[in-house]
Order: structure tokens, then C-alpha cells, then sequence
């Protein structure tokens, strides 16, 4: 850092300042950047930064700061022009202003269709600012405007707490080494000649001691939350920085309202949350989503009132069957079960339609509550779902097609390479359905991958639940342009009794909708039935063993009970069960293996369930920050002097008589200056020893380096009793 501040025209508080000014305006850019990432390429948003960036650096010593605020504000108000008349729709003055509400009480960016054109409409007023001010050497100012950006996405919830803690370290780090920067430059001013670089000399010593003090303060920053995140019952929480896993499936699934990251280790919960009535066993959907960002899903679009008897959707199909369903709710539940797709509700609880036709409750449904939905299920034959084209609706591709643009090439080419010979978007979808189930384990002890969910699942690890099998499924679909999305909602659950089936909490699942051309959406299951079926088995049997009752008994006429109603070589439901498909059609699933996969599927060398993985770049600077900071702290308490003086004191090791001597004798009367008084400058050693009444095995050492100084030589004997005294004078300390 000195070398680096030797060649610029600043000084190093400066460089430092600067530099903490840029991390704290990295944070929000760096969430900026993720949203942009995940629905297209980031180029435009870049330049529109970059040229905002340029434009600062160059005013910053030719415009006055009112003028840079108002150059700051027309650039916030051009942006806003730009996005609202880009806009496809015409949305009124009322609309963008609850828009703006929602966005500030929690409501993600992710779910506005054209975030891309947001982003970029909005990034060049906060960069110019911060950049301007931190030129001006108004760092407090700097740091506000790039720390109101960062709340703003803290408060959509679009910032990680990562990413947020880097942003509030370069906030704290820009003040207080601006601050410093100050100190010095009022220290030099009319001091250093006109163009030379400015050197600290007078309060030097201040100055460092000042950035060591800023510095153990960013140390407690990092280290303080990373701690409270092992306390238990905060981590896996909001307040976890090392984020962690934990909590049910259904609350990672369906309690995850508008958006839905993928989790680490999760468990079952046996909780009877309702009883549907039904003349035949479905999925019993509660939503999808239908935008990717790389670790999880968002459902874009907002929800609408629906009207008593309205009919959901288009109309009629011509290829449908009707189902009707009655669900009894068994305990508090936040959604609305009901087998896809909805037409027509009737129930006392007011419900919401979602942009995707789907159903919410407007305040959550209670225990006790009751409502009838009628579906409409696709009535195809396998023939006509297998010859089906890909000629879709423009809104379909342009919304489900969509993955983010740091998505790695190989998730195409290896789907490819799995389904080259599949002839239609079913088939496709046919064989990754089956592949999926056939090289990839069920389990629930997994860890939360860092990257890119789907290429993790597809080339990395050998195992995962329902949320891992879908996301896969959906992304390798959406790569070989065949519309797909992630659904969540329960399976079938427990047969109970004629045309009625009990579910539970460890029911709930994810699933994968894809769109037929002619029919729309079916719905595919990916994920090993099986074993999954044998996990919530496994959990009921348990609670039964702790009750010591059965809760339910099927009758004899129900079906045959089974913990849900589907095997795991049943397709999902929406379309009529198939035959395997036949080699001839497509390539048999386990024939051909992802490039770079073992037999299990276990990705070669890069298995995240066998190798802990490396942290992120965000992790990665805090933790740098953690040690520079703790370093600094320690130095600044003076502990390395103190632990450096007491290895002196406790630990000599001989070299020669004439040394060993000196060192014990130091060593002696830095106990005695402990114990007693320092020995003043100009006293002797004996008049200090009488000074303090030293005990005889002192002065008998004194008496050991008095010869060793007059008499010139000493024996190795004389040296080892020396080094005895001083042992026994520091243990009794």
C-alpha cells in the first residue's frame, strides 16, 4: 500500500478511503449486476455505469457539489422518463406509486417483468454522486448516497447479507479513513510543495494508530454477526451470514411466498394440514415460479381479486375434463390446494388469482375453513402430447424461456447430449424426466450449493430432494428452448378412505410444468418416488411410535394405502402414464452419462457432498477484512509485544555464558520493575536494589553480571545459575 501510494498523487488515508468508498458502492452495484444477470446480458447496464463513473471523475474538480446534486438528480429523473416510457404496458401515476410501496416493504425486484431496463435506468445517478463526492473528499457523503442505494435493496430484500455486510464494512472503512485523510491533509497543508506528493511527517504515528483503529473496527463488523450466526436458533435465519440450512420442506416449498432459494439440509413434518375430497387422486398445486436466478426461483407478475363464480383463464379448453375437489383445512395454512388447473372456486375465504392462474388466499386460511375448486385437466392421448411441435405463444417464450446469462454452457450441452436423439419437446422432456430419476440419489442431508443450482445438481453432486430434481429439470428444458417451470405444492397424499386423502406437511413437493404446444402446460415429477416415499413412511411411522396411535385407519374399500399415491414409475399427473421410452425414439436414460459423472453420477473431483466448498469472492474479501482487522486490533492492543515479552520472560534458551547472563539479568529486573519501581535513569544497580530490598537470589545474579562486566569472562556454571535465578525470580510473578 505504501509503494502504491508513493506513486499516486494522494496519500495512503486516501487511497484507503477511496478504495473503502468503492467496496461500499460495490455492494449495491454487485446486487445491480445479479438482477440484470438473471434476465439477459449485463453490457448496457455496464456502459450506462462505466460512462456515469467517467463523467464524475472528470467534474469533480470543475463543478461546484449543488450543481453535482442537481446533475445527480436530473440523471435520477431521466432514468425514471426512460423506464416509464420504455414500459410495454401504460401503467398510470397510481400503479408506479404502489409499485414503488410494495418494492420498499419487501417485495423483490425480481418480480417486476422488466427489471433489466430498471436496473439500468437507475444505476447512473448513484455512481455519479458517490463517485463525485469521494473525489471531493466528501466521504460521509459519498458513503450515504452508496449506503441509501444498498438500503434500498435491502429493503426490496434483493441484497444478500453477505453482499450487505460488504457494503456496511465500506462504509465504516470509507468514513474513518476518510476521516484520517482530513487529519492529514489539514497536517500538510502549506507544507509540501505545489505537485509533490504529500508525505505524512508530523502526527505519523497518529495516523497509523488511526487506520489500526479502523481496521479492528471492520474486524468486530465481520466477526461479531459470523458468531452470533452459530448461536442457536439463528442460524439458517435472516441474521445468519454463513446462511446454513435447516426448517422443514414445506416451509422451503410452499411457505416461501413470492420467491424460493434453494436450501441445504432439510426435514419432514407430520402435520394433517387438510383432507381433500376427490373421485381421483391429484398433485394438489399451490404455485409456481417462473423466473430463474441461479439459486432459487421468483414469481414474477402481481395477483388480482377474483370474483365470485368468474371463470380463471381464457375459457373453456376443448380437450379438458372436469374435476371437482372439496378441501377441508386441517390446520393454518397460507395457500389454496387444488389440482391444476383451476377454473372456478366457491368458499367463504377470499382468494387471489395469481398472473399464472393459480389461487392465494388473501389472509391465509384457518383450521376449519373448507372450499371447492373445479379443474380442468388436459385430456390428451400420449401419441398426440408425443408428436406435439414447438410453436408457442410469444408471452409463453418470452416468460418461460428465461435463464440467467451466467448460466455455464454446459447445462445445454449436456442436455443435449442426453436427448440428441429425442424428436419432439415431450420426448425431451421425457427422457430428462427419467434420467434424472435414474442418476441422481434422494436424500435430505445435502449442502446448499454456491453456484448455479441446476449445473451443481446436473454435474457436481449425486443427490438432493424434490426442490434440486425440479430446478434441474426446468433449466435443462428451458436451454433447449422448451418453456418449463418450477411448481410447488403436495402430492396426493394418504388415502383415507373412498375418494378421500389425508395430507401432511411432509407431503409437500416440487414438481416441473411444461408447455405443450395445442395443450399447455403438463406436468412432470423428475424426483425418485421411491425413496422419497419411503422418507415420509419413515416420519409417519415415527410420530406414530411417539403417539402410540394410529391418528387415521384407512377402510377397507379406500385404496391401499400408501404414504402418497404415486410410485416413482408413475408420470405426474396432467398427462395419461406412458411406456418407457424405447431406444429407437430417444436414448435410453442411464445409457448415456453426463460428461464428467461417475456411474452414480458423482461429478469427478468436484463433488460438493465429498469436498467442502471454496468461499465465495464476497466471503472471500470479509474474511480477508476479518484478518487485516484482527491483525491491526491486536497490534494496536499490543498484543504481540505482550506475548512476544512473555515468551522472553518464561523461555531462554542457552547460547553463551557472557549472553546468557545479560539476558537472565534483564529478564530479573523486569520482574523486579513489576513488582517494585522501574529503576530510574542514573541509579546504579545496587542503589536500586537496596532501593526495592531485593532478595538475596537478585542481587546474587546483579553480582554475576558485575563480574561478567569488570571481570571479562565468566564460566558456563556461573551462566546456568544465572538462568536458574531468573527462572524462579519470573515463575514467582
Amino acid at each position: 500500500m505504501s509503494r502504491l501510494a508513493g506513486r499516486l498523487p494522494w496519500s495512503q488515508p486516501r487511497v484507503l478511503a477511496l478504495l473503502a468508498v468503492a467496496l461500499a458502492l460495490g455492494a449495491p452495484l454487485r446486487t445491480m449486476y445479479h438482477l440484470i444477470d438473471v434476465v439477459g446480458s449485463p453490457t448496457q447496464f455496464l456502459l450506462v455505469a462505466a460512462v456515469a463513473l467517467v463523467a464524475a471523475a472528470l467534474l469533480a474538480r470543475l463543478v461546484h457539489p449543488v450543481l453535482a446534486i442537481v446533475i445527480g438528480a436530473a440523471l435520477f429523473g431521466a432514468g425514471l422518463l426512460w423506464y416509464v416510457t420504455n414500459l410495454t404496458t401504460n401503467p398510470s401515476f397510481g400503479v408506479l406509486l404502489a409499485d414503488t410501496v410494495e418494492l420498499l416493504t419487501g417485495r423483490r425486484l425480481l418480480q417486476i417483468a422488466n427489471v433489466r431496463l430498471w436496473v439500468t435506468s437507475f444505476v447512473a445517478a448513484p455512481v455519479f454522486l458517490t463517485t463525485y463526492f469521494a473525489l471531493r473528499r466528501w466521504y460521509v457523503t459519498a458513503v450515504f448516497v452508496a449506503s441509501l442505494t444498498l438500503s434500498f435493496f435491502v429493503l426490496t430484500t434483493d441484497a444478500g447479507v453477505v453482499t450487505t455486510l460488504l457494503g456496511v464494512v465500506g462504509g465504516i472503512a470509507g468514513i474513518g479513513f476518510g476521516t484520517l485523510d482530513s487529519v492529514a491533509s489539514e497536517g500538510r497543508a502549506g507544507t509540501a510543495p505545489s505537485g509533490a506528493s504529500p508525505t505524512i511527517t508530523d502526527g505519523e504515528d497518529g495516523i497509523d494508530a488511526g487506520r489500526r483503529s479502523v481496521l479492528a473496527q471492520l474486524a468486530a463488523v465481520v466477526v461479531l454477526p459470523t458468531v452470533v450466526s452459530r448461536i442457536p436458533g439463528v442460524e439458517g435465519t435472516v441474521l445468519s451470514v454463513l446462511g446454513g440450512s435447516g426448517g422443514t420442506v414445506e416451509g422451503s416449498l410452499v411457505d416461501a411466498g413470492e420467491s424460493l432459494t434453494v436450501q441445504g439440509s432439510l426435514s419432514l413434518s407430520s402435520t394433517h394440514r387438510f383432507t381433500v375430497t376427490a373421485p381421483e387422486p391429484r398433485y394438489w398445486r399451490v404455485g409456481t415460479y417462473d423466473r430463474y436466478t441461479g439459486d432459487g426461483w421468483v414469481r414474477t407478475g402481481s395477483v388480482r381479486e377474483y370474483d365470485d363464480g368468474e371463470y380463471i383463464g381464457d375459457g373453456p379448453a376443448d380437450r379438458t375434463r372436469e374435476l371437482s375437489q372439496t378441501v377441508e383445512v386441517e390446520s393454518d395454512i397460507g395457500t389454496v390446494p387444488a389440482a391444476w388447473k383451476p377454473v372456478r372456486y366457491e368458499g367463504d375465504p377470499e382468494v387471489l388469482v395469481t398472473r399464472h392462474d393459480g389461487l392465494q388466499p388473501e389472509s391465509g386460511l384457518r383450521a376449519g375453513d373448507s372450499y371447492r375448486v373445479e379443474s380442468e385437466l388436459v385430456d390428451a392421448s400420449e401419441s398426440e402430447l408425443r408428436t406435439a411441435g414447438d410453436d408457442y405463444p410469444d408471452d409463453v417464450a418470452e416468460t418461460y424461456l428465461q435463464l440467467p446469462q451466467s448460466t455455464p454452457d454446459r447445462v445445454a450441452e449436456t442436455t443435449e447430449t442426453l436427448t440428441e436423439n429425442a424428436e419432439t419437446p415431450y420426448q425431451t422432456a421425457l427422457v430428462i424426466e427419467r434420467w434424472l430419476r435414474q442418476n441422481r440419489d434422494y436424500s435430505l442431508s445435502v449442502s446448499r450449493p454456491r453456484r448455479n443450482v441446476a449445473d451443481r445438481f446436473l454435474h457436481a453432486m449425486s443427490e438432493g430432494y424434490c426442490t434440486y430434481f425440479a430446478t434441474t429439470m426446468a433449466v435443462m428444458l428451458r436451454t433447449q428452448d422448451i418453456p418449463a417451470r418450477m411448481t410447488v405444492g403436495y402430492t396426493p397424499g394418504e388415502a383415507v378412505g373412498p375418494d378421500r386423502w389425508k395430507v401432511r406437511g411432509l407431503h409437500s413437493h416440487a414438481w416441473v410444468e411444461m408447455y405443450v404446444e395445442d395443450w399447455g402446460w403438463v406436468q412432470f415429477d423428475p424426483t425418485p418416488g421411491g425413496p422419497r416415499q419411503a422418507a415420509e413412511q419413515q416420519r409417519i411411522d415415527e410420530e406414530e411410535a411417539d403417539d402410540g396411535t394410529d391418528e387415521e385407519t384407512p377402510t377397507e374399500s379406500g385404496p391401499t394405502p400408501t404414504p402418497t399415491a404415486t410410485s416413482s414409475e408413475t408420470p405426474a399427473p396432467g398427462r395419461t402414464p406412458t411406456p418407457t421410452p424405447t431406444p429407437t425414439e430417444t436414448r435410453e436414460p442411464g445409457a448415456t452419462r453426463t460428461p464428467g459423472t461417475t456411474a452414480t453420477g458423482t461429478g469427478t473431483g468436484d463433488d460438493d457432498s465429498q469436498f467442502p466448498g471454496l468461499p465465495s469472492r464476497e466471503e472471500a474479501a470479509l474474511g480477508a477484512i476479518a484478518l487485516l482487522g484482527t491483525a491491526a486490533g491486536l497490534r494496536h492492543a499490543g498484543v504481540p509485544e505482550r506475548v512476544s515479552r512473555g515468551l522472553w520472560l518464561r523461555y531462554q534458551s542457552p547460547e553463551n555464558p557472557e549472553q546468557d547472563i545479560e539476558t537472565a539479568f534483564q529478564r530479573a529486573m523486569y520482574v523486579v520493575g513489576e513488582r517494585h519501581r522501574e529503576r530510574r535513569p542514573g541509579e546504579t544497580v545496587r542503589a536500586y536494589l537496596d532501593a526495592v530490598d531485593a532478595d538475596d537470589d537478585v542481587r546474587r545474579l546483579a553480582g554475576l553480571r558485575e563480574r561478567l562486566r569488570y571481570g571479562g569472562t565468566v564460566s558456563e556454571a556461573a551462566a546456568e545459575e544465572a538462568i536458574d535465578i531468573a527462572d524462579a525470580v519470573v515463575s514467582e510473578r
